[in-house]
Formats: C-alpha cells, structure tokens, sequence
C-alpha cells in the first residue's frame, strides 16, 4: 500500500511539501515574526504556544502571529519613523535668535556663563515642530569643540520624536539655559 503511494507521479514531492508546511515552515517562519515584537518576554511565549496549537492548524495560527506582530513591532516603528522624519520634522532654534526677536521677555546665558561650560554640565535647548508646540528639554554636555557642542537628551520628548539619551549636535549660541557643575558645587557648599 505505502509503496504504490510512493511510486504514484508526485506523490513524493507532496508528502515533501507536507512536511513542509505542516513540520518545519511554522517554526522556522514563527522565529523570524517574532523578530518584530519589541518585547523579549512576548517572543519566547509566541514560540512555546507553537507547539501547544495542532499541527493542522500551526501554518494558520502562524499566519495570525505574524499579523499580531506587524500590528505591535512594525506599525510603532513606522510611525516613529514617519512621525521623525516628515510629520512632525523638529528643528533646534537658537536661543540667540529668539533674545534678539524678544530681548525684553527672553533671556538666554551670556557669553561670560557659555564659556565656562564643560562636558558634564547641564544645558537647555529648545526645538520647534510643525503643527505642534515646540519644547524645551535638558541636554548633558559630553563633548565641546570651540562653539560647538555634543550631548545627550536627558528628558523624555513629547512633541520632538527623540529618545532620553540621544545624541544631539548644537552650537553655544542654541542654549538657553544651562546649570554649570560648579554652580551645583556652590549651592551645596552652602547649604553644608
């Protein structure tokens, strides 16, 4: 019986194919979906409910996991990609600028206070966005250059699409604020 199925034209390519998308494909089509969910813990689960679901059933089942991992891994990376680059496109303002457009209501560090700052000092830059208000966040100073500047965003963004702890390039005229390490020293010194 097994060996006139076998011999039949085809019939060996199909039970091939079968194994296929019944034995191997779910598993192996199920650890690349996953690869798209943020989350570490939800991966491994979605992988151990595999072998939980009948085999008839696991290429469907599959199929749905990857619809849930679009929805939860690539659908909020696109929006914030989207939302980054053409939405919501920030740009850092000069504080500079905005002293000399507002000079009796906007006041900004002056020269003398700029020069003294330092990689670990605390600086307030502000961004403005398109349809949206801008903000105003604090950035740690990592590196200085002459004028210009590197640090690395210390608040949590609301309008501005930027992580806490990204990177950002400025120019010592962008500040609008800053708090200096010594400051902080000072101020510590006399409260003790």
């Amino acid at each position: 019986m097994i060996g006139e199925l076998i011999r039949t034209p085809g019939a060996l390519g199909g039970f091939m194919l079968l194994v296929l998308i019944f034995g191997f494909a779910p598993g192996i089509v199920l650890a690349v979906i996953v690869r798209l969910i943020p989350d570490l813990d939800r991966r491994y689960e979605l992988q151990a409910e595999l072998y939980e679901v009948p085999r008839w059933e696991r290429p469907f089942w599959v199929a749905e996991q990857f619809e849930v991992s679009l929805r939860i891994g690539m659908v909020p990376r696109v929006e914030w990609g989207w939302g980054r680059f053409v939405w919501h496109r920030c740009k850092l303002e000069s504080g500079l600028a905005s002293t000399r457009e507002y000079p009796d209501s906007f006041e900004v560090p002056d020269d003398e206070v700029k020069t003294e700052i330092r990689p670990g000092d605390h600086v307030k830059l502000m961004w403005s966005v398109r349809r949206f208000p801008g903000e105003r966040m604090w950035v740690t100073v990592t590196e200085r250059t002459g004028d210009r500047l590197v640090g690395t965003l210390n608040s949590m963004a609301i309008y501005v699409y930027m992580h806490p702890d990204e990177a950002i390039k400025f120019h010592i005229d962008d500040i609008i604020d800053c708090a200096l390490d010594n400051d902080e020293l000072a101020i510590e010194a006399e409260a003790a």
